[in-house]
């Protein structure tokens, strides 16, 4: 029979394991605020408007050294082209990884320079973290960034004034399972079988802006998600391709 001090061992081992950041991306989810915002803002694009089966499928903070690469090589594999919203600090980095990005086929669109949250800038640190990360991008040969979208989807009138101003179109999505919190890669897979329509925009994630990125769960989902998602009858577009029709 299991001692008071065994059973309290266990239970706080199990409490250890609850991590509040997970709860909230649980809480989080279940709001889904990204699927209440075509209710509430017009002048973002969080999904195409279309009847037809086809989705746009995006990555986040990249690139990354490590991390990117292999879902280049997963998105080749399954003949998919995606676009990449990339942070400028990290374009800096490796332009090498945007470049082979955009030779492949991919698009690639301007999340800001140092993913900083821009609801309390100022217009022109606003201005500035916008067109830093623009002119890394247009020095790519064959990128012309069209799209923006504001970290952690966050965002103000003035944020989307300046971006307007700036010549880009806003971009949220309406798909997204909080990969970054590493639900797990069934989460992940569920989630986005779930949520996906006609129309839709997933945001996932291929890089990161803390010291340590792992994105192998959303490798793994990855994997699983496009086979489904096409066998299903959806068909994988760029941004531009998408919100063309």
């Amino acid at each position: 029979m299991e001692s008071n001090k065994t059973k309290k061992a266990k239970v706080g081992k199990v409490l250890n394991n609850i991590r509040p950041q997970l709860l909230l991306s649980d809480l989080s989810h279940a709001v889904s605020l990204e699927r209440l915002g075509p209710k509430l803002f017009e002048r973002i694009h969080w999904r195409a408007l279309t009847d037809e089966p086809k989705i746009a499928i995006t990555f986040d903070d990249g690139p990354h050294a490590t991390s990117t690469p292999p879902i280049l090589e997963l998105l080749q594999k399954f003949n998919v082209p995606a676009t990449f919203f990339l942070v400028g600090k990290h374009l800096e980095k490796h332009p090498e990884i945007a470049r082979e990005m955009v030779s492949v086929g991919h698009e690639i669109g301007n999340h800001t320079f140092s993913h900083s949250l821009l609801y309390a800038s100022t217009k022109n640190r606003i201005r500035d973290e916008i067109c830093r990360t623009d002119t890394l991008i247009r020095n790519i040969d064959g990128a012309e960034p069209k799209f923006f979208r504001p970290p952690a989807g966050f965002f103000t009138k003035q944020v989307l004034d300046i971006a307007e101003q700036l010549g880009y179109k806003t971009v949220v999505g309406d798909v997204y399972p909080r990969d970054p919190h590493l639900p797990g890669k069934e989460k992940i897979v569920d989630r986005v079988l779930k949520r996906t329509v006609a129309g839709s925009i997933i945001i996932l994630h291929d890089g990161g802006n803390t010291q340590r990125v792992d994105r192998s769960q959303t490798l793994e989902a990855l994997a699983e998600i496009i086979p489904r998602l096409k066998n299903k009858g959806f068909e994988f577009l760029t941004l531009s391709e998408l919100l063309s029709n």
